[in-house]
């Protein structure tokens, strides 16, 4: 210990160490003002994340918007490709045409589908059918991916021969 004598040392007793003794009530406020500084903190963050996102999610929008209006025009084509080989069929083999005609209605409505709704809505219908329908809507998804690397593998065959 030292004695009031004694020179003071640099190095500080654990006694010394410990907090200093803060008035009632002022620990509490000190608290709710870092709270609030943090929460002032997050909001902005937030804020300005959101405005950094807003005008790429705009453009994925409005692309999406496109590609589903491409599509739409593309699957209402085939529908009446479809209705003309259908009428071509009828003449020699009527059972089997209307099945073509259902077929080419089909596709018809797939294509009104994707004109009337928003890709948003589009995404709410495919996830109802998801939730009502998993064993349908996972074989269908299987499909498709099957017929699209088909289609893929031989639209890039084609463009490889042409060269």
């Amino acid at each position: 210990m030292s004695s009031p004598c004694e020179p003071s040392s640099p190095y500080k007793s654990k006694d010394d160490l410990s907090t200093p003794s803060l008035a009632p009530g002022e620990g509490s406020n000190r608290s709710s003002r870092v709270k609030g500084q943090i929460s002032e903190f997050a909001q902005t963050a937030k804020s300005q994340a959101s405005a950094a996102i807003q005008p790429i999610t705009d453009n994925a929008r409005t692309m999406a918007e496109e590609q589903k209006s491409r599509g739409a025009d593309r699957i209402g084509s085939m529908a009446q490709a479809v209705h003309s080989a259908a009428d071509q069929i009828a003449q020699e083999v009527p059972a089997a045409a209307n099945y073509v005609h259902a077929a080419a209605n089909k596709l018809d409505e797939a294509a009104s589908l994707l004109r009337d709704n928003s890709v948003e809505e589009l995404m709410q219908i495919a996830t109802d059918f998801a939730e009502e329908r998993p064993v349908v809507f996972v074989g269908g998804a299987v499909a498709a991916g099957f017929v699209l690397a088909r289609f893929l593998r031989s639209s890039t065959a084609s463009g490889e021969s042409e060269e």
